[in-house]
C-alpha cells in the first residue's frame, strides 16, 4: 500500500466512495467492489492494503461530499446560546441532504461493532472527529473539563440515537421536538 496517493489511487478511491455511497458496504467483497468500479483486486490492495482500508478511506470521502456535515461542529462554536446552536446543529446533521451519509455512517458501524479486530480501520475513522470538537466546544461555553467530558457523550449518544430514529423513518417535527426537548434538559443555560 502507498501511502501517497497516486491520481489513479484517487480515481478509484472516488469510484469506490460513489459504489458504497450507493449499494453499502455490508457483504461486498473485495472482487465485486473491484469489477464495480473497473479495476482489480491488486490494484486495490496495492493502494489500499486490505478491503476494510479501502472502505474506511471511501467512508471519509463520502463525510467530504456532504459540506453540511462539515459545518456542524463548527456551528456550534457561534455567537449565542449553546442550547440554541445544538438544535440548530440537530436540523443540519438531520438534513435530508445528509441521509446517504448517515446511512453508510451507521451500515459501517455496524460492520464495525460486530467485528472489531478486522474493522479497526472503520472504528478509527468513525470515532476520530467528533468527540474531541464537541468536548472542546462545551469547554468554550464553560463547562469544566470532567463536566465537558460527559457533556460530550451526552450530546453524542443523544445526536447518534436521533439519527438512528431519523433512518428508521421517524417523523421530523416529532424528532425535532423531542430532541430540543433533551438539549434544554442535558444542557441548561450556564449563569
Amino acid at each position: 500500500m502507498t501511502t501517497a496517493r497516486s491520481p489513479e489511487a484517487e480515481r478509484l478511491l472516488a469510484l469506490a466512495t460513489d459504489y458504497v455511497l450507493e449499494h453499502g458496504v455490508a457483504g461486498v467483497s473485495l472482487s465485486r467492489l473491484a469489477q464495480s468500479i473497473g479495476s482489480n483486486n491488486r490494484m486495490l490492495l496495492y493502494y489500499f492494503g486490505s478491503k476494510e482500508q479501502l472502505i474506511a478511506a471511501a467512508t471519509s470521502a463520502a463525510y467530504d461530499r456532504f459540506p453540511a456535515l462539515h459545518g456542524l461542529l463548527p456551528g456550534l462554536r457561534e455567537d449565542g446560546e449553546l442550547t440554541e446552536l445544538i438544535e440548530r446543529g440537530w436540523r443540519r446533521l438531520r438534513d435530508p441532504e445528509n441521509a446517504a451519509f448517515l446511512t453508510l455512517f451507521f451500515e459501517v458501524f455496524a460492520l464495525a461493532a460486530r467485528d472489531p479486530d478486522d474493522h479497526r480501520a472503520h472504528l478509527g475513522v468513525l470515532a476520530a472527529h467528533w468527540p474531541a470538537e464537541m468536548r472542546h466546544v462545551f469547554t468554550e461555553h464553560g463547562y469544566p473539563p470532567e463536566e465537558a467530558e460527559l457533556a460530550m457523550l451526552q450530546l453524542l449518544a443523544l445526536w447518534r440515537g436521533m439519527q438512528f430514529s431519523l433512518l428508521s423513518g421517524l417523523d421530523v417535527a416529532d424528532l425535532d421536538a423531542a430532541h430540543d426537548a433533551a438539549v434544554r434538559q442535558l444542557f441548561p443555560p450556564r449563569r
